[in-house]
């Protein structure tokens, strides 16, 4: 989720998907409702007219002779003549449960021929408990069905079932039940499902085509304002020159007027160091005409400091022409130009330089400043350690962590902070002016990172530098 292109496609497909889902779960509601509500109209009026040839007499369902050629027309014309479990209908008495007439047996008085004994292993049936007068329909799996279920052996899965209640006091309380196979149903409800599934997959297809035709429009302006900035790391611009849409021109106003502030404040840092540098140039001069004359070699020795500190602060005043955005600058090689350095210092004294850094650890400070800190703090770790330095890179985010460590006497244990303040020293013993550390924080906060002193696993001082990337 870090690419604002897979972010655009997923966040895309999430939400089409989910409406997809969504209109698509209310269509197959819909449609299934609909179909089931002209099922029940169809078998209701089958019903009405199933029970307009029906006579009722002596507790007994029969059809005139008149009219049985017309109810066996309208038996085979709606496919209820079939000895199957397709589609049937019969009454059945409430409480007993007794069918006192089937379609399949339309003209024959069931109620006292050889299916009297035990009827409901012979018919399929189904019971819905319903007041008289009272009609409606369900869809009812086999494993609901009364009697032999014949459904089995035609491989019908579930049967759309339509009841009418009636009554004939004082015989009782009966079910008209027509039941139909749901195979029909069924079919209609995978056709569904099976077109929300390819609607989806072509959804799929066409969100993928407008990630792409998006990622030209949207992503490239965004890529182009990104070269730009690479190339003002790089000294090849000064400030952002192309036009972007509206959402990026704010952003670029803020990007200018940052780099034309920074410029502001360097130039005037430069020049007040200069200012500085005229100024004292003649009290220097004098002093060293002095001592040149009385050959006073600890006179000329810090006269000669004085001018080497001015020199260099007036070298890190100067505004690198390449532009004022500070580019990535590779740690390693540095550590190890001050290692083979330090070594030299202090060769005699036998202690293990240990470079825990790989060539990807970056940081985004001058060379020159990053010889100036690192110069600092790994000096102080060589010149107080027993048997080791230790310098490890780690990557914490959009911050390189640099631990120096070694096995020296450590930090004292009340405020060590304070020694990051300028003219504090741990050691009054040493030569120095106290403002090693003092300087490397100041470098350091100035390029937005930190500064921490903690206990190094050595059991001596770990010098924590937190750079940004």
């Amino acid at each position: 989720m870090n690419s604002l292109r897979s972010r655009q496609f997923l966040s895309a497909l999430a939400i089409i998907g989910l409406g997809i889902i969504l209109l698509g779960s209310v269509l197959y509601y819909v449609t299934q409702h609909k179909m089931l509500e002209d099922e029940k109209t169809s078998l209701g009026e089958a019903g009405l007219e199933i029970m307009g040839y029906l006579d009722f007499k002596d507790g007994k369902f029969i059809i005139d002779s008149h009219s049985k050629n017309d109810f066996l027309a309208f038996l085979i014309k709606y496919d209820f003549s079939k000895l199957s479990s397709e589609k049937f209908a019969y009454i059945q008495h409430t409480k007993s449960r007794n069918i006192v007439w089937h379609s399949q047996y339309p003209f024959n008085d069931i109620s006292e021929s050889r299916f009297a004994k035990d009827k409901q292993k012979v018919f399929t049936t189904f019971l819905l408990e319903m007041p008289p007068e009272v009609e409606g329909v369900e869809i009812l799996n086999p494993k609901d069905t009364q009697g032999r279920n014949i459904s089995k052996l035609d491989g019908a899965e579930n049967y759309i079932v339509y009841a009418r209640g009636f009554s004939y006091k004082p015989h009782g309380n009966y079910q008209l039940i027509l039941a139909k196979s749901a195979s029909a149903l069924q079919k209609g409800r995978d056709e569904i499902i099976r077109n929300i599934f390819i609607l989806f997959l072509i959804t799929t297809i066409l969100v993928l085509i407008s990630q792409l035709v998006s990622s030209y429009l949207v992503i490239t302006p965004i890529k182009q304002f990104e070269k730009e900035i690479i190339e003002i790391e790089s000294g090849e611009k000064q400030l952002i020159s192309n036009r972007y849409p509206t959402e990026l021109s704010a952003v670029k106003s803020a990007v200018n007027a940052l780099i034309n502030a920074e410029k502001g404040q360097k130039q005037r840092y430069r020049d007040a160091l200069d200012d500085l540098a005229h100024s004292l140039k003649t009290p220097l001069s004098v002093l060293q005409n002095a001592a040149d004359k009385s050959n006073d070699q600890t006179i000329k020795t810090s006269v000669q400091r004085m001018d080497d500190i001015i020199a260099y602060q007036l070298r890190r005043a100067v505004v690198n022409e390449h532009g004022t955005i500070i580019k990535q600058q590779a740690v390693r090689p540095v550590l190890y130009r001050l290692k083979d350095s330090l070594l030299k210092v202090y060769r005699d004294k036998p202690f293990e330089f240990v470079v825990n850094v790989d060539d990807f650890a970056k940081c985004r400070m001058g060379e020159d400043d990053m010889m100036e800190v690192f110069g600092n703090l790994i000096n102080n770790a060589c010149r107080f350690c027993d048997r080791i330095v230790e310098i490890t890179a780690t990557q914490d985010g959009d911050a390189l962590i640099i631990d120096i460590d070694d096995d020296g006497i450590g930090f004292p244990h009340e405020n060590p902070s304070e020694l990051l303040q300028r003219g504090i020293r741990a050691d009054s013993q040493s030569e120095g002016q106290g403002i090693g550390l003092a300087v490397s924080t100041e470098i350091v906060e100035a390029i937005g990172g930190k500064i921490e002193l903690l206990i190094s696993p050595h059991v001596g001082a770990r010098v924590r530098l937190h750079l940004p990337t």
